[in-house]
């Protein structure tokens, strides 16, 4: 029997230690009456009667790629009408406060660049002459705007630092979430820090695709294996900021990713994730 999903879900991972899963709120919102395994994915794909399919990719781009590229393949799946949706969380620069969400309409791959010593103090990168090109995707337009439209009323949980009462001041930055669409940075590493952030405004300049919004470490090998299917056009991606990604309170890199409240943004991000992403995938259904 063919499996022919209205939308296939695609969150990044399901069980990490500490970390609230991007998996279970769906099983919770769902029943998946079905599972199929298949090859060269790690996780079954589970999927039910309305039409809804569900399946990590797991973390990393080569990972995404590889279980893309394996469902794609897969000859008991038919795509051809299907909705592809990465839902998850990411990093983003501190003008975005952490519980915003991103419907993303650009993806930019971080590790498609060239990393050069400088001369006299130059960004040390260039353009990939091998590649340039291969690592910018614009997603659809209608998609994302039909997105970001179900998204329009949505309300979403602002967060709230351990201690911090609903009428304190936010120290930086603006303090209500909000949705918006926009450029999304893929690495196969992960970084932290504000001279690393110039270097990647620098290379989403050279697309004219700034100014970036979130960052993560799947969506690039995603959409490169949807692509390669001829399937790009049926692709979102909707990540909620769980994290900064460089200090906003005065400490180093090093000392701000270690502390012990850096993930604690997780929960509001899986939650208003869900909050976006949930109307998209109803009106699909319908």
């Amino acid at each position: 029997m063919t499996v022919s999903p209205e939308v296939l879900v695609l969150p990044t991972y399901d069980d990490i230690e500490g970390i609230p899963s991007e998996t279970t709120p769906w099983r919770d919102a769902y029943d998946f009456e079905h599972e199929l395994d298949i090859p060269g994915v790690p996780w079954p794909l589970r999927y039910n009667d309305r039409g809804l399919a569900l399946v990590p990719t797991g973390v990393t781009k080569t990972a995404s790629t590889a279980s893309m590229a394996a469902l794609l393949a897969c000859e008991r799946l038919e795509f051809s009408e299907t909705l592809f949706l990465t839902a998850g969380v990411a990093g983003a620069p501190p003008e975005l406060p952490v519980g915003s969400v991103v419907v993303t309409d650009t993806i930019v791959d971080w590790d498609d660049k060239c990393r050069i010593e400088p001369d006299h103090g130059d960004v040390p990168l260039l353009i990939n002459p091998y590649t340039e090109g291969d690592g910018y995707y614009e997603l659809d337009t209608a998609l994302v705007e039909r997105a970001r439209s179900l998204a329009a009323e949505t309300d979403l949980t602002a967060y709230r630092p351990e201690g911090e009462s609903e009428g304190d001041a936010p120290e930086n930055g603006p303090a209500s979430p909000r949705v918006l669409a926009g450029t999304n940075v893929c690495a196969d590493e992960f970084w932290h820090g504000e001279g690393v952030a110039e270097h990647v405004e620098w290379l989403v300049e050279q697309y004219d695709a700034g100014p970036y919004r979130v960052t993560e470490v799947e969506d690039a090998g995603t959409a490169t294996a949807l692509d390669r299917f001829d399937r790009l056009d049926q692709y979102l991606s909707i990540r909620a900021v769980s994290n900064h990604d460089r200090p906003t309170d005065g400490s180093t890199p090093r000392e701000n990713v270690f502390a012990d409240g850096f993930e604690a943004g997780f929960d509001v991000g899986v939650e208003n994730m869900m909050a976006v992403a949930r109307p998209v995938v109803e009106d699909f259904l319908d």
